[in-house]
């Protein structure tokens, strides 16, 4: 979690709350969670986001947990040692997450992607 800035995944209005332990809110009644509930969601998923790995994130919203997780099954940015998926209904949080993650480290989008799921999983 150190390596991805969360500003990058929080609404302009809420920056200077984004290292908050709170939600907040990003549109589409939808919010990034608190700090705490991504570092849980991480520490239980740690054995299994090693490198080479595939994950999927369902309900991506601010791609704040795909790039996280990318960063932890790709330490070194090999597209080919493992891949994210992040997957969204809606499609403003698509292109919101989409933004996000493009505002993150170049190496973490070479191993992680959001997709809008009514087009990718049909």
């Amino acid at each position: 979690m150190r390596r991805i800035n969360r500003a990058h995944f929080v609404p302009q209005a809420y920056q200077s709350e984004a290292y908050n332990d709170n939600p907040l809110p990003i549109g589409y009644n939808a919010t990034i969670s608190a700090p705490h509930m991504h570092a849980m969601c991480l520490e239980a998923l740690k054995d299994n986001l090693r490198p080479g790995s595939k994950a999927l994130d369902v309900g991506s919203g601010s791609g704040y947990l795909v790039a996280c997780m990318a960063a932890m099954i790709n330490p070194d940015g090999d597209a080919k040692s493992g891949y994210v998926y992040g997957v969204e209904h809606i499609p403003e949080l698509v292109q919101f997450s989409q933004k996000n993650m493009s505002s993150c480290d170049q190496q973490l989008l070479n191993c992680s992607s959001i997709l809008k799921s009514e087009e990718h999983l049909r």
